[in-house]
């Protein structure tokens, strides 16, 4: 079997911990930051590599997600002086798990577009359950020519997706 394409891990808090252990539990090398370092150290263990900005991460991976606490957290990893914008890579897929205003996912998507990179907005619901043995859901919002792109969410809980038109047209 190949190796599988790293993935890029930015917010390690409640949420994010246990959803890139289970990327790293299924194969997936993890490349994570955290703007607190202690929180690292439990993904370190389990065989992440751990940089210290977003601009590193962005230097080392073409699939990246994020899950964040807030909408300027958000606006601070993205577009920030150590941003994943300052070195992001054209073709990079960039997953927003955070759960922020719908506004700031606008922005930061046509700031990736302008940068040749690819924003999904896939924020999650569920709750703080069990995140390594209890599904919850990720709401994606994507072009569904990208399907081929995300299989890692097989590993992230339960996914559902639409074409990012057909949504906005609803909401």
């Amino acid at each position: 079997m190949a190796s599988k394409t790293p993935v890029g891990f930015i917010g390690l808090g409640n949420m994010g911990t246990p959803m890139a252990r289970n990327l790293l539990k299924h194969g997936y090398p993890v490349i994570a930051t955290d703007v607190f370092p202690e929180s690292c150290k439990e993904l370190q263990d389990s065989g992440a590599q751990i940089l210290d900005t977003p601009a590193e991460v962005a230097d080392k991976a073409d699939r990246i997600i994020t899950m964040l606490p807030s909408s300027p957290n958000v606006i601070e990893v993205y577009t920030g002086s150590n941003g994943i914008l300052k070195k992001i890579k054209k073709g990079t897929l960039l997953i927003d798990s955070s759960t922020i205003d719908p506004s700031v996912s606008k922005e930061m998507a046509i700031a990736a577009e302008k940068m040749g990179a690819v924003f999904m907005d896939a924020p999650v619901s569920g709750g703080m359950t069990n995140l390594e043995t209890t599904p919850y859901y990720h709401q994606c919002i994507f072009s569904l020519s990208l399907i081929d792109k995300i299989t890692l969410f097989r590993f992230l809980g339960s996914a559902h997706c639409g074409d990012a038109v057909a949504v906005l047209r609803v909401v």
